[in-house]
C-alpha cells in the first residue's frame, strides 16, 4: 500500500486474536495502516507519532455500533451528529450507524442527501445511514448511493401499504442489501406492555421473509436467547442485542421508570440466559441503540423509551471479560469485527491489518472508574449505568489514523468524520 507515513502508534495491540507486546503501526496520509512490526519505529522523525507503551494500555480495532439514533434536524436539542460522534469517540466508537425515524424521516431520497450533508457537515467520526421504508415506490431506487441499509419498524412489518413495503424487500434483496429489523408485532402489544410473544411473533415474520425473498436480514435489539437460537436454526439471519438486555431486568423497571425501553426490558431468568447466550458466541454483534432524549423526556411520569449508550458500552463489555463472562476477542467480534462484516466493511475496517484503516482505540484495561453520566458529551446527561463501576476506561480514539479522542478531550474537528460509503473510493485513490 502506498502512501507517505504520516502517523505511527506504538503499543500492546491485539492484533489477530491475540495481544501482541511492542508493535509500531505505520499509518498514511490516507489513513491506511501501511506496516505493523514489532520493536521500536526508526522513521525519519517527521511522522506524528503516539506512543502507548504504558502498562495497562492496549490498542484495539475501533468499535462500530450499527444501532443509533444521532438525532439532530427537530430533534437536535436531544442531540445532534456533533455531540452524538463525540458521545462515540469518546467510548472508543469509530463508526456508528443511524437510524431513520427522525424528524423528518429519512425515507426519502431528498431527506436522505440532506441528512448526510448534516452529518457530513458535524461528525468526528465516521458514520453510515440508514433509510426507512417509503411511502411511495418512486423512493425506493437509488438510496444505496448514501445509505448503508434499509431499517425495518414494527408498523412496517406489520401494517404498512403492502405493494410498497413488498417492492422495496424484492429491490433490497435483488441487490443484497442489509435490511435491519426491529422485530415485533404491534398486534400483540397490551394496554403499553410489549410481551415477548410480540418480540418472537416478530422474529417469525422475519424469518418468513428471509425465506421467500431471500433478503439480507439483521434482527437488532433482541431480548431473548430464544430468537437467537430460532433463527439460527431455521434462517441465515444475524442478530444483536444490548448492554441493557444483558445487565438488566424488569425489576429495574418497576422500580423506576426511568428504564423504560422497547423491546422492554425482561424478567431475569430471560435476561440471565441471554447472556448466558452472548458467552457462549450465539450472538453476533452488541450495539447501544443509543437513543438520548432530554431529562425533562426521560424523568417524567410517562417517559420516553430508551437511554444513551454510546460511552458506557465499551467499559461494560470489558468489566465483563474482567468477570470471565466474555473474552477479549469475544469483545473485538461482537464490537468490532463482526459489525464491520454485518456492514459489509471488513475490507477497511474491524481488525487491526495491514492495508486497512487505521480505526483504532486505546484503553486502560487496569483502570477502575465510577460511570457518572453528568460528564457525559451526549447531550443526555443520564444514564442506565449511571454510579456502576466498570473497569477499562478509553484513552485515546483515531479514525483513519487522526486522534479524535485523547484522554477526556474531543480533538477533532467537526466535519472530519465520512459517509462509510466513501470508503471504496479512499481505496481506489490509492496508486
Amino acid at each position: 500500500m502506498c502512501g507517505i507515513v504520516a502517523t505511527v502508534i506504538i503499543g500492546k495491540a491485539f492484533i489477530e486474536g491475540r495481544i501482541v507486546d511492542n508493535v509500531t503501526i505505520e499509518i498514511n496520509d490516507l489513513g491506511i495502516i501501511t506496516k505493523i512490526s514489532k520493536g521500536t519505529f526508526k522513521g525519519r522523525s517527521k511522522e506524528e507519532t503516539f506512543n502507548f507503551l504504558k502498562n495497562g494500555l492496549l490498542i484495539l480495532p475501533g468499535a462500530i455500533d450499527i444501532h443509533t439514533h444521532m438525532r439532530d434536524f427537530k430533534e437536535s436539542y436531544k442531540e445532534d451528529f456533533y455531540s452524538g460522534t463525540s458521545a462515540a469517540a469518546a467510548g472508543g466508537v469509530t463508526i456508528v450507524a443511524d437510524m431513520p425515524n427522525t424528524k423528518p424521516k429519512t425515507n426519502t431520497l431528498p431527506v436522505l442527501e440532506m441528512r448526510d450533508k448534516v452529518a457530513s457537515e458535524k461528525s468526528v467520526v465516521d458514520y453510515a445511514l440508514y433509510y426507512g421504508v417509503p411511502n411511495v415506490k418512486r423512493e425506493i431506487r437509488g438510496f444505496e448511493r448514501k445509505a448503508i441499509g434499509v431499517k425495518v419498524y414494527p408498523e412496517n412489518l406489520f401494517h404498512n401499504c403492502r405493494e410498497v413495503f413488498e417492492e422495496l424487500i424484492k429491490y433490497v434483496s435483488s441487490k443484497n442489501i442489509l435490511t435491519v429489523f426491529h422485530a415485533e408485532n404491534p398486534y400483540l402489544f397490551k394496554n403499553d406492555e410489549r410481551p415477548l410473544d410480540a418480540e418472537i411473533s416478530g422474529a417469525v415474520k422475519v424469518l418468513e421473509l428471509h425465506r421467500k425473498y431471500r433478503v439480507k436480514a439483521h434482527i437488532t435489539h433482541v431480548t431473548t436467547s430464544y430468537i437467537v437460537e430460532l433463527v439460527k436454526h431455521k434462517g441465515n439471519i444475524t442478530v444483536d442485542t444490548c448492554p441493557h438486555y444483558l445487565l438488566l431486568n424488569k425489576e429495574f423497571y418497576l422500580k423506576n421508570k426511568y428504564f423504560r425501553v422497547n423491546p422492554p426490558l425482561r424478567s431475569k431468568d430471560v435476561q440471565e440466559n441471554l447472556l448466558k447466550t452472548l458467552s457462549l458466541g450465539k450472538i453476533d454483534a452488541i450495539t447501544t441503540d443509543h437513543a438520548p432524549h432530554s431529562s425533562d423526556e426521560k424523568f417524567s411520569e410517562k417517559p420516553k423509551s430508551g437511554f444513551p449508550g454510546l460511552e458506557t458500552a465499551l467499559p461494560l463489555l470489558l468489566t465483563l471479560t474482567v468477570k470471565n463472562i466474555i473474552s477479549l476477542k469475544d469483545v473485538v467480534k461482537l464490537y468490532s469485527s463482526s459489525p464491520a462484516k454485518i456492514l459489509k466493511l471488513h475490507r477497511y475496517v474491524g481488525e487491526i491489518k495491514e492495508d486497512m484503516f487505521a480505526n483504532l482505540v486505546v484503553v486502560d484495561l487496569s483502570e477502575e472508574y465510577t460511570v457518572n453520566s453528568k460528564m457525559f458529551f451526549s447531550k443526555a446527561k443520564h444514564s442506565p449505568f449511571n454510579g456502576w463501576k466498570v473497569k477499562g476506561k478509553v484513552k485515546a480514539t483515531f479514525v483513519r489514523g487522526k486522534p479524535v479522542f485523547i484522554d477526556g478531550e474531543i480533538v477533532s474537528k467537526k466535519g472530519y468524520g465520512i459517509n462509510v460509503k466513501k470508503y471504496g473510493g479512499v481505496f481506489e485513490n490509492v496508486s
